[in-house]
């Protein structure tokens, strides 16, 4: 009985958390950009030992065409003090269907982390609402995205990427958990 508790336990575990995790990176800043993109730097931005080094006025963007789709929003890990600056988004269409220029990221902050979903993108510069969503269901790619900061000093970014969910999601990490402790228990 106990191992059956603990085999169900487990595979709902390891459903919720990997659905939560599912995620496609542009950057990871250890090497070139992902899917497709090309990066540049701006502003003094730099890769920094895995992360992006970026100082009051540098940014980094990439060129590319890739299709969203099935994904959410966008998400971050931040470190470094955004209350003397604004960290900013950009996001164009590869048909200029739809495009949100300086998003204002700092109010989506928690934890480290920043999670956008398109549709508070699409809010945040008064487009239609489901705007982004609808055009990459019809085929349009997102050719264009990147970011900014502006203020003084300087912050540090890394796991650029698109996703489902908050990174990292809410409870995944504590659901992971508990199927080690059922496993560990299950051994014992």
């Amino acid at each position: 009985m106990r191992f059956a508790f603990a085999g169900v336990c487990a595979i709902a575990v390891a459903n919720s958390a990997f659905a939560g995790l599912s995620f496609a990176v542009i950057d990871d800043f250890s090497g070139s950009a992902g899917l497709g993109y090309t990066r540049s730097e701006s502003g003094g931005a730099s890769l920094l030992g895995g992360e992006g080094l970026l100082p009051a006025g540098g940014g980094f963007g990439y060129v590319g065409d890739y299709n969203a789709t099935g994904f959410n929003g966008v998400s971050l890990k931040v470190t470094g003090d955004l209350s003397n600056g604004s960290l900013e988004l950009f996001v164009v269409g590869a048909n200029a269907g739809f495009v949100a220029m300086q998003v204002a990221l700092n109010g989506f902050v928690s934890n480290g982390y920043v999670w956008i979903t398109f549709d508070q993108i699409d809010a945040a510069v008064g487009n239609d609402p489901g705007l982004i969503v609808s055009s990459m269901a019809g085929g349009e790619g997102i050719a264009g995205i990147g970011l900014t900061y502006s203020g003084t000093g300087s912050i540090v970014v890394d796991d650029f990427q698109f996703g489902v969910a908050a990174v990292p999601a809410p409870g995944a990490i504590a659901l992971l958990g508990l199927a080690g402790l059922a496993g560990n228990r299950r051994r014992r």
